[in-house]
């Protein structure tokens, strides 16, 4: 096989800077198995992401998806749940059912019928052949979800239409833009003080922000749901 030299810079970069799978969990986290979402039936099914159809969801959540391949961090993707209103999904870069009508995709938003989280995993897996990925899920209150939906959809801030979002990226700047859009726009839920380039670097720094909880899917079956350690737990 020609290896072309964009592909040989990408293979000299992951022998220099070593695998990157999620798995390395930080101190003060504990974890349940859980099975894939839309496994209703199953008794580990996941109490996080209970959702099995698409449209709109009356929890206000923001969720950062980093997607891992066998040797690298892949891909980063954005999902906004608001209340009474439909689910968006960013996927910025990415061609996720791009040519689909029933997925209304403006520019890198898909603005109907946005995937589940166990439809992108599926995606993800079966599609794109990665081992596993990370959900790291944070609640927000009505009026910050209703924000960041006004600025997925209409490309600016409306507490500041100077602030413009660009919602199309290029190739290999899926996590660039995503932490842009962290940086500028969450309030600090998650704060991200600057642009990363990386998938993985950017996932361990949202570690450190306090989600409500970290989903990791494995292709092997092995899913599970981390949470905080809570100060009764420590107390035991």
């Amino acid at each position: 096989m020609t290896r072309t030299p964009f592909a040989t810079l990408l293979l000299a970069l992951a022998f220099c800077t070593g695998c990157h799978h999620a798995g390395t969990i930080p101190p003060g986290w504990h974890s349940q198995p859980i099975a894939s979402t839309g496994d209703q039936t199953n008794p580990l099914s996941n109490p996080i992401h209970p959702e099995s159809s698409n449209g709109t969801n009356t929890t206000p959540q923001l969720q950062i998806f980093i997607c891992y391949g066998k040797v690298l961090s892949n891909h980063t993707a954005l999902r906004l749940t608001t209340p009474h209103k439909q689910t968006l999904m960013w996927d910025p870069g990415g061609t996720y059912l791009q040519h689909d009508p029933t997925r209304a995709r403006r520019h890198d938003v898909i603005t109907q019928n946005a995937p589940t989280v166990d439809q992108w995993w599926q995606y993800r897996r079966d599609g794109c052949r990665e081992p596993i990925m990370e959900v790291f899920q944070w609640s927000l209150n009505t009026d910050q979800a209703n924000r960041l939906h006004a600025i997925l959809l209409n490309y600016h801030d409306p507490n500041d239409p100077s602030q413009l979002f660009e919602p199309d990226a290029g190739g290999l700047q899926c996590s660039t833009r995503v932490s842009e859009f962290l940086m500028r726009f969450t309030n600090d839920r998650p704060n991200v003080p600057t642009k990363m380039f990386w998938p993985h670097k950017l996932a361990e720094h949202l570690w450190t922000q306090n989600p409500d909880s970290v989903t990791v899917f494995r292709s092997d079956g092995n899913n599970q749901l981390y949470r905080r350690y809570s100060k009764s737990i420590l107390s035991e």
